[in-house]
């Protein structure tokens, strides 16, 4: 009894004292860098997007967090080194649409159920839009004309198994409509091809078709979205028209799965102050990006539903992952 006595003063000292020293380590985090990856190269809306956030985040993390480009493959490589890190809260991703399709179509794209989102701060939702003159002035003109002429309406998306693409036939869906998408290269080719005549319409994110809707180059028609963008306050919701159509890109914030609730917390609230910040939400509204800020809990079933909606899409479209 005398020796498990003096055993207890021994060890029980020695383990008291490593777990204060681990909520030691625990109530100065972040004490070292934190690494914020954006899986895409420099430039273009999503990394500026990013770094808006990163910006405004980083004084309520002690300025530790550092912005690192790793491009490839998609967003494969970029979110794969991120859940090559060890889960301790000093790696994070941003979250694009992207992340759910990556799978279905990439080979190395991990699921996006190896993440745990800390929010997601902005929307950019999808439009179909006509060239300005053209005979469909409405998108009721659009869909009674495609309704009667199956695949006769051609839609240029910026290629086959984009976001864009699954936009469209998500909309076909709900619509009745038979589309024949046209594949190009990028957004840019479609709306050019659209404002040129050369395809019926175009379907994009809403940034880009902006400067030519403005430009009374193109003519929005239906912005797939809840509700109506800031971009586009004169053009009607999928759902203002009849249609529960929702697809949008997004951007948000993720972690590994299995960090400390604890050090997550300090990482949400960082972000969610950030996106308080008048100065972060005026950089949103100059790139055009739509506002949207959820929790994790919100973020949760959020993603859940469009990862839903676009593995419906993929099934139908038959893409396959290469």
């Amino acid at each position: 009894m005398r020796r498990i006595i003096i055993l207890l003063k021994v060890v029980f000292p020695v383990v008291l004292f490593s777990l204060l020293l681990a909520n030691l380590v625990w109530a100065g985090f972040p004490d070292r860098r934190i690494r914020f990856i954006i899986p895409y190269a420099p430039g273009g809306l999503t990394d500026m997007t990013a770094r808006a956030v990163a910006r405004f985040a980083n004084p309520h993390l002690g300025g530790k967090m550092f912005v690192e480009n790793i491009a490839g493959a998609g967003v494969a490589t970029g979110s794969q080194e991120c859940l090559n890190a060890p889960p301790d809260g000093y790696t994070i991703t941003l979250l694009v649409t992207s992340t759910l399709v990556g799978p279905y179509v990439n080979k190395k794209s991990p699921p996006y159920e190896l993440f745990d989102p800390l929010c997601i701060i902005g929307l950019d939702p999808l439009i179909l839009t006509v060239k300005a003159d053209s005979r469909f002035r409405t998108a009721a003109d659009l869909i009674s004309y495609g309704r009667s002429h199956a695949g006769d309406v051609t839609i240029g998306t910026p290629g086959f198994g984009t976001i864009h693409h699954m936009g469209l036939e998500a909309f076909a869906d709900a619509t009745g409509v038979k589309f024949a998408a046209v594949p190009f290269k990028g957004s840019g080719e479609s709306t050019v091809a659209a404002i040129g005549g050369h395809v019926d319409g175009a379907i994009t994110s809403g940034v880009p078709s902006k400067p030519y809707v403005e430009g009374k180059k193109l003519r929005g028609l239906v912005v797939l979205d809840a509700k109506r963008s800031k971009l586009y306050p004169d053009v009607p919701t999928a759902k203002e028209i009849g249609y529960n159509t929702v697809v949008v890109t997004f951007q948000g914030i993720g972690v590994r799965k299995g960090i400390r609730e604890d050090t997550k917390a300090v990482l949400v609230s960082a972000f969610r102050k950030a996106t308080e910040e008048k100065g972060f939400q005026k950089l949103m509204d100059d790139l055009g990006m739509e506002r949207q800020y959820l929790s994790p809990k919100e973020a949760v079933p959020w993603l859940k539903n469009q990862h839903s909606l676009l593995k419906g899409l993929v099934n139908k479209l038959g893409l396959k992952p290469e």
